[in-house]
């Protein structure tokens, strides 16, 4: 709910759609709800240029809901106008979104949790600041926000070059610390050198010839101790992090994990479970191994896990093959070259490293390829259980590899 000065609105009983400006001195007043289907529909918004007009509104926009939306248009805003009064509020709403960039190509293509019948295609090239989901994502993370704080990984910082590490983890824990909120996000990505913490916008030019995925979860903060405690056994590198510790008293593996500690004692693995915090949440399952595991992460993690086939899309050496032996649970190799809806991609240039299930509604997310020398390195799975996510992915795996013989 929210007051307009003195009287109460929820978005209910309220019919009216509205926006402000940030920063600014527009108010809008927009004749469709925010929902996916507009996009198909007229639409017409009246934006009157006004300061003191502006104020009224903005009144209300001030008590912002930071939910950490979708990777696709993240910081979106859903609205709502009283007619008759002045005062309003703007909630940022959130939502689960998975985002795949094909070699070559300026733009992904994107899918989300409540809408994943079809990738839709990105609206901006990720060389651009603006105008596409992965930017605005991290908007508050190569900008500064006085409420956004956050938590940076990357085995390839930015600025370090040539730096050698076990992990191959990359991602982004983000919160507000704004009083009596309780939404964060936590992006997971397949970038080396990027994003910069505060320093602008800049993607990698030379990333544009390469494959990536970048995956944003909505989560409530409750959720980033169960994430820390994953993410310890893979030793990520972190090069940021502003989170303050009041924030994270109730959160010893996230602590652990901020200070640099290094599990040394077993278990060396660890399966967690976390849901994500939006209209259609989706239950997501972490699994990580430590160095000290010596387990190959996708046969004897995510097979031994989930008790299905997978069929496997990664890099692959000469050593480290399908494996069909047995009547389940078998590794199948996805064919190369394959393509996303239209953009084609190939293992040549596409460096992420993802499976879906068979039979099944689970696709991961592994950030450690398919060879053989990933049994000595910590090594972590991020698997999404959402049919419609699955179903993208799995059309993808339309072509596999023969079984060995």
């Amino acid at each position: 709910p929210a007051a307009i000065n003195g009287h109460n609105t929820n978005l209910e009983a309220d019919i009216t759609n509205w926006a402000v400006s940030d920063p600014g001195n527009i108010f809008c007043h927009v004749d469709k709800p925010y929902f996916k289907n507009q996009t198909r529909e007229p639409a017409m918004a009246i934006c009157i240029e006004n300061n003191e007009i502006f104020a009224r509104f903005n009144e209300i926009a001030a008590q912002l809901c930071w939910k950490f939306c979708n990777c696709l248009y993240c910081f979106f805003l859903q609205i709502h106008h009283i007619l008759k009064h002045r005062n309003v509020r703007i909630e940022m709403v959130m939502e689960t979104a998975i985002v795949y960039k094909a070699p070559v190509q300026p733009s992904g293509k994107i899918i989300f949790a409540t809408a994943a019948g079809a990738w839709d295609n990105g609206a901006q090239p990720f060389t651009n600041a603006g105008g596409h989901s992965f930017g605005k994502a991290i908007e508050h993370v190569v900008g500064d926000n006085g409420n956004i704080k956050f938590l940076a990984y990357n085995n390839a910082p930015p600025g370090v070059p040539n730096l050698k590490t076990k992990s191959n983890s990359k991602g982004i824990i983000i919160l507000s610390d704004a009083a009596a909120t309780d939404s964060a996000a936590w992006i997971v990505h397949t970038v080396p050198g990027f994003p910069a913490a505060k320093t602008g916008y800049n993607w990698p030019v030379a990333e544009n010839a390469r494959g990536h995925l970048l995956i944003c979860l909505t989560i409530s903060e409750s959720q980033i101790n169960a994430i820390a405690a994953s993410l310890l056994l893979v030793q990520p590198l972190i090069y940021y992090n502003d989170i303050p510790k009041t924030e994270t008293a109730a959160m010893p593996y996230f602590n652990k994990l901020a200070d640099g500690k290094i599990s040394t004692l077993p278990p060396f693995t660890s399966r967690q479970t976390i849901r994500t915090q939006d209209a259609n949440p989706v239950t997501v399952h972490i699994y990580s191994k430590s160095e000290s595991s010596k387990y190959e992460i996708y046969k004897k993690v995510i097979v031994k896990v989930l008790k299905k086939t997978i069929k496997v899309w990664s890099r692959r050496d000469s050593k480290l093959k399908g494996d069909c032996r047995g009547s389940q649970r078998h590794i199948r190799l996805i064919k190369s070259p394959a393509a996303i809806n239209d953009h084609n991609t190939n293992l040549g240039a596409d460096i992420t490293s993802w499976a879906v299930s068979d039979p099944g509604n689970i696709f991961c997310h592994i950030d450690k390829p398919y060879l053989k020398n990933q049994t000595k390195e910590p090594a972590m799975a991020v698997c999404i259980e959402n049919n419609d996510i699955f179903a993208r992915f799995d059309a993808i795996a339309a072509q596999l590899e023969d079984c060995p013989k």
